[in-house]
C-alpha cells in the first residue's frame, strides 16, 4: 500500500473517531506546551544571568594570598617574577596583571555635551585600575590604550554594564535623564583632578588637571572601576613617590575552559589565592538556573509520556471497536505491516497536530507572562526584555518530541491491530 493511501485512511479513521482524536490532540498539545515553555523559560533566564554576570570561563583571577609566607612556597607579592611563573603554567594562553591606582583621581564636573546631566557642585571619586593592553583589546577595535605621556587624555575603558546601572540606578538617584538611546560614549572626554580626593587629609601635595577619555566598553573591567593603561598608572605612583606593592590581581586566560581548575589549583599551590566572587556568582545562579530547568522540563517529559499513555489507551479502545474495519483491510490484500503503518500514522498525525498547537500556545503564553511580568516588576538594572527564549530547534523540539512520544505510545495498539485474524473476525 501507498504511503498517500496510508495517510488516506489515517486521517479518515481520525474523521471517524472526532472526540477521540480531539481529547488525544489535547493531550500532546500540554505536553508540548510545557516543553516548549519551561525550556524557553530556562534559557531566557540564563540569558539574562549571563548579562549580569559575564564571567568568561577561560579567565583566572589570581590575587595576592591572605596569609604569606614572604615567598617560601613562591607566593608573596604579585610581582613580574611571580607573573612569569604564572604564564608559564601549562594550559596558560596569556596573563595580564592589574594595578589598583592609589593616587586619588576625581571628576569635578561633566564631559562637554552632557552638562544636563551633572548635579551642581558635585565631585565624583573615581577608583582606577591599570590593566594591560591585551586584556581589553579584544573589545576596542584597534583602538589605542597607551599611556599618554605628552600629557594627552588618558585612554579610559569603562564597564559595559556601568551604562545599565547609571540608566537604571544612578540617573534616576540623582534625578537627572537618562543618556539617549543607542548613544555611542566612545571618545566623550571627562576633566579629571589627578591628585585630589573628596576624603579628608587624603588629597596629595601636588594636584592637577588632565583628562579622560572613553577608549571603549568591556565586561573583563570591574564594574565599580575605571580601566586605564597599566603604564599610566606606574607613572603616577612614580611621580607620587608610591612604593611599589606589587600587582593587585593577575589575570590567566586558559587555553580551554577544561584547564581552568588546574590553573586554580596550581595558582593556590604557589601560594596565592584565587578572586572566584563574580564567577561563584554566576556558578551559582546557573546551576540553581539548570535545576529548576531540569525539573520543569521532565515534568514535561512525564506529561508527554502520560500523553503517550493516553493515546496509546484511547487507540486500543479504537482498534477494538474497528476490528471488523481492520479484518476487511486485511481481507482486501493489506498485509499487517500496513494495518501497523495505518495505527502509527494515525499516531503521528495527532502528535505533530498537537505538537504544533502547544508550540503555539506555548508563544503565546510566554508573551502574556512577560507583558505581566514587566508591568509588574521595577525597572532594575538588567532587567530582561523578554524572559523566554525560543531558538529554532526549541520549536522544532515541541513538535517532534509529541509526536515520537504518540509514535512510541502507538507501538502496542499497533501490534493487536497487526493481529487480528480476518476470518475469524468476519465470521
Amino acid at each position: 500500500m501507498s504511503a498517500r493511501g496510508l495517510l488516506w485512511i489515517a486521517r479518515a479513521s481520525l474523521r471517524a473517531d472526532r472526540r477521540g482524536a480531539i481529547v488525544n490532540t489535547a493531550a500532546a498539545c500540554v505536553g508540548a506546551a510545557s516543553l516548549v515553555l519551561f525550556l524557553a523559560l530556562g534559557l531566557g533566564v540564563s540569558h539574562a544571568a549571563r548579562r549580569m554576570f559575564p564571567a568568561e570561563a577561560r579567565l583566572v583571577d589570581v590575587v595576592p594570598g591572605a596569609v604569606s609566607l614572604g615567598g617560601v612556597l613562591g607566593g608573596g607579592q604579585l610581582d613580574d617574577g611571580a607573573v612569569a611563573r604564572l604564564r608559564a603554567l601549562p594550559g596558560v594562553a596569556d596573563a595580564w596583571p592589574r594595578l589598583a591606582l592609589r593616587v586619588p583621581l576625581a571628576v569635578p564636573g561633566p564631559p562637554r555635551g552632557l552638562d544636563y546631566n551633572w548635579p551642581p557642585g558635585m565631585t565624583v571619586q573615581v577608583p582606577v585600575v591599570g590593566v594591560a593592553p591585551g586584556l581589553v583589546a579584544q573589545d576596542l577595535r584597534g583602538r589605542p590604550f597607551v599611556d599618554p605621556r605628552d600629557g594627552g587624555p588618558i585612554p579610559t575603558v569603562l564597564s559595559g554594564r556601568l551604562l545599565e546601572v547609571y540608566d537604571k540606578t544612578i540617573a534616576p538617584a540623582w534625578n537627572v535623564r537618562r543618556l539617549p538611546p543607542g548613544i555611542s560614549l566612545v571618545g566623550v572626554e571627562v576633566p579629571v583632578r589627578i591628585g585630589f580626593s573628596i576624603v579628608p587629609q587624603k588629597t596629595e601635595a601636588r594636584v592637577y588637571d588632565g583628562r579622560l577619555v572613553l577608549a571603549g566598553l568591556s565586561d573583563r573591567v570591574p564594574l565599580y572601576m575605571a580601566a586605564v593603561p597599566l603604564d599610566t598608572v606606574r607613572r603616577l605612583h612614580r611621580e607620587y613617590g608610591k612604593s611599589d606593592q606589587g600587582y593587585t590581581q593577575v589575570t590567566l586566560l586558559a587555553r580551554r575552559p577544561d584547564d581552568v581548575p588546574g590553573l586554580v589549583a596550581a595558582a593556590r599551590r604557589m601560594g596565592f589565592a584565587v578572586d572566584e566572587g563574580e564567577r561563584a556568582a554566576a556558578e551559582r545562579v546557573g546551576t540553581v538556573v539548570l535545576v529548576t530547568t531540569g525539573a520543569l522540563v521532565l515534568l514535561a517529559a512525564v506529561m508527554c509520556a502520560l500523553a503517550a499513555l493516553a493515546i496509546a489507551q484511547s487507540l486500543s479502545a479504537s482498534i477494538r471497536g474497528r476490528a471488523k474495519e481492520i479484518a476487511v483491510l486485511a481481507a482486501v490484500g493489506a498485509a499487517p505491516a500496513d494495518v501497523r503503518a495505518i495505527v502509527l500514522a494515525e499516531a503521528g498525525i495527532i502528535g505533530v497536530l498537537g505538537g504544533a498547537v502547544g508550540t503555539l500556545a506555548a508563544l503565546g503564553v510566554a508573551a502574556l507572562a512577560d507583558r505581566v511580568a514587566l508591568g509588574l516588576l521595577p525597572d532594575f538594572p538588567f532587567r530582561p526584555e523578554t524572559f523566554f527564549a525560543f531558538p529554532a530547534w526549541i520549536l522544532l523540539l515541541g513538535i517532534a518530541v509529541p509526536a515520537a512520544a504518540a509514535v512510541v505510545g502507538a507501538l502496542a495498539p499497533a501490534a493487536i491491530a497487526a493481529r487480528v485474524d480476518p476470518a475469524r473476525t468476519l465470521s
